[in-house]
């Protein structure tokens, strides 16, 4: 079956452009009343990479990892401060910002004394992330109305016009917000290819696109392989007796990695650049961005033992919050169930087998490498696939209800009464949150409350106004600083014996470092005693004194640590005495003065 003709309604245009209408108020209100900034810190990396292209700099950034600098300097490549060449980012999502920077030149410098604590770049930014939402909601829709009736189409597009989780990931600069758009655009051509399949005409055309689409997502995140693969496998098995266009299919990512490969070879002297620690980690316990702290080049060796331990507990906890990830989208978790099921259509059959093919594939790839970050983790690619599954679950919900309902039922709750519970359930985080949001947004308007913690854009900026232009500074964000305060900034390494290294290779090249930025970014632990053997576990003085400095107890740093002063940046008063507790601190190594 393709869809319970009980729930069959047919289609209204006018009824469709009411949808459509608010799809966009929604976004004009995401955008325009509530956003309160970027929250990915890919996302701000990726933008401030886009800067520089847009300032003639070419593809350059000013955030510096050790592991980038180790990797440069191995292969003798210059490595600048003020000119470091990107060798760590896919290049899709900032060379399509950086046309858009280039139109807004005048307004890329952060002053939020003029013009509020909101970056205008981050705001065009949050557009261009909410028209890809609706283009998302407009490719899944037109996919739906392909495979099933008017009516499952309806149900899926309103689950996921409801779904707060997929507005604020539209707004957040993450590169999963630009995968949205791409694979509901590849799902879209899938479901023609296998219409036009079923219909016995050619699909050389889909097949070609399909590959295009494919290579874009390879493009804009490194993990979007897992997709790619997935996709090449799902056409394999599904488009049977069509090899040239799975190979058409396959090759053109190839390619476009190929060509990516040659211009990090290039550039670093490796064919995957500072991204090898992305694809090392999959198989270590380590994670990524510990990695990418290393000032080295060295691998640990492989335990095929903590691997498969590690799997096992990275699948345990990405199933226990599956429909988190999913972006509880209620009629998501019912693909499952429509993969149990055989539709009417061999070409609904067909398309479900292909998405479940590319989800075991992406299932398999952040299994390997884990999900520290938990829901925000700019690497939780699921979200990306709940469009396409809401489809499928809609439909399975209609047939369940139906069931339920008896086919003689003809009521309004009869026939649809199963959309009205899953738009419900799916609009529950839009109900609790968004009311709250556009009321501060409406009332405090530029000034509406940061991602606090660990980002506050508008006191970052003082960090340019108190180092001069020769001075780089290390940070625990340095993608935050680089990005709103527009000063190059190096990641902080896992040991204190490779600051002291990384300190010497930068004023070797002109440079003088003038102190640390920390955040709470640094200091996020379950338990206390987390701070001394986790990742942070070499920089207890940086992450313990500046908040105890509100209890008159000072935590005394290294003696041969000379950044010793430290700079409130955010800083809140404290019991009867009103101490200041330094949240986000500048430790630098000498009285500085605000520069105008």
């Amino acid at each position: 079956m393709s869809a319970p003709s009980a729930a069959s309604l047919p289609s209204h245009p006018l009824l469709r452009l009411a949808v459509y209408g608010a799809a966009v108020v929604l976004a004009l209100l995401h955008v325009f009343v509530t956003f309160r900034g970027l929250s990915s810190a890919t996302g701000m990396e990726q933008a401030q990479v886009a800067r520089e292209i847009a300032r003639g700099n070419g593809y350059q950034t000013k955030v510096m990892r050790p592991y980038a600098l180790a990797r440069l300097g191995a292969s003798d490549k210059p490595a600048l401060p003020k000119a470091m060449p990107e060798i760590t980012q896919p290049p899709l999502q900032p060379l399509i910002w950086a046309g858009m920077f280039k139109a807004l030149e005048g307004y890329q410098t952060y002053e939020p004394t003029k013009s509020g604590s909101i970056y205008l770049l981050d705001r065009a930014i949050a557009c261009l992330g909410a028209a890809g939402l609706l283009l998302t909601l407009l490719w899944t829709h037109g996919a739906a109305r392909k495979l099933f009736d008017d009516t499952v189409a309806a149900v899926a597009m309103l689950c996921l016009l409801v779904c707060e989780p997929l507005w604020q990931l539209s707004v957040s600069g993450s590169p999963v917000a630009l995968l949205l758009p791409l694979f509901a655009l590849c799902f879209r051509l899938l479901v023609s290819t296998q219409m036009r399949l079923q219909e016995g005409q050619g699909i050389l055309v889909q097949a070609i696109l399909v590959g295009l689409v494919a290579a874009l997502m390879l493009l804009t995140h490194w993990l979007a392989l897992w997709l790619v693969a997935g996709v090449v496998l799902a056409a394999a098995f599904t488009l049977p007796g069509k090899r040239i266009a799975v190979i058409i299919i396959a090759l053109l990512p190839v390619l476009a990695f190929a060509g990516w490969g040659m211009w990090l070879t290039k550039s670093s002297g490796d064919l995957l650049g500072g991204a090898k620690t992305i694809f090392q980690a999959h198989l270590l316990t380590v994670d990524a961005s510990t990695l990418q702290r290393e000032y080295a080049l060295t691998m640990q060796p492989m335990v095929l033992d903590d691997l498969l331990r590690k799997l096992a507990a990275n699948w345990r906890h990405q199933m226990s919050q599956g429909y988190g990830y999913l972006g509880l989208v209620a009629p998501a978790v019912f693909f499952f169930a429509a993969l149990l099921h055989r539709f009417r259509r061999g070409e609904t059959v067909r398309s479900c087998q292909a998405l479940g093919i590319i989800l075991v594939m992406l299932a398999l790839g952040l299994g390997l490498l884990g999900l520290p970050e938990k829901l925000e983790d700019d690497n939780a690619l699921y979200i990306v696939l709940a469009p396409a599954m809401a489809v499928f679950g809609s439909a399975m919900l209609a047939l369940l209800w139906s069931r339920l309902q008896g086919s003689m039922a003809t009521s309004f709750w009869a026939r649809l009464g199963f959309g009205v519970i899953a738009i419900a359930i799916t609009s529950v985080p839009m109900i609790s949150e968004l009311p709250a949001l556009m009321r501060a947004g409406l009332i405090l308007r530029g000034r509406i409350n940061p991602h606090w913690p660990p980002y506050v854009p508008d006191r970052v900026t003082m960090v340019k106004q108190l180092i001069d232009p020769d001075e780089v500074v290390f940070a625990d964000v340095p993608w935050f600083v680089a990005w709103y305060a527009d000063v190059p900034a190096i990641l902080l390494p896992v040991k204190r014996a490779d600051f002291a290294a990384i300190t010497q290779n930068v004023e070797g090249k002109g440079a003088r470092v003038a102190g640390i930025v920390v955040t709470p970014y640094s200091s996020r632990v379950t338990f206390l005693h987390e701070v001394f053997n986790g990742p942070y576990s070499e920089w207890p003085d940086l992450i313990f004194r500046g908040p105890m400095l509100a209890l008159d107890r000072e935590f005394v740093p290294h003696p041969d640590f000379k950044f010793k002063l430290p700079l409130p940046l955010v800083a809140f008063s404290v019991g009867a005495k009103e101490n200041l507790s330094m949240q986000m601190t500048f430790y630098t190594d000498k009285i500085r003065k605000l520069k105008k």
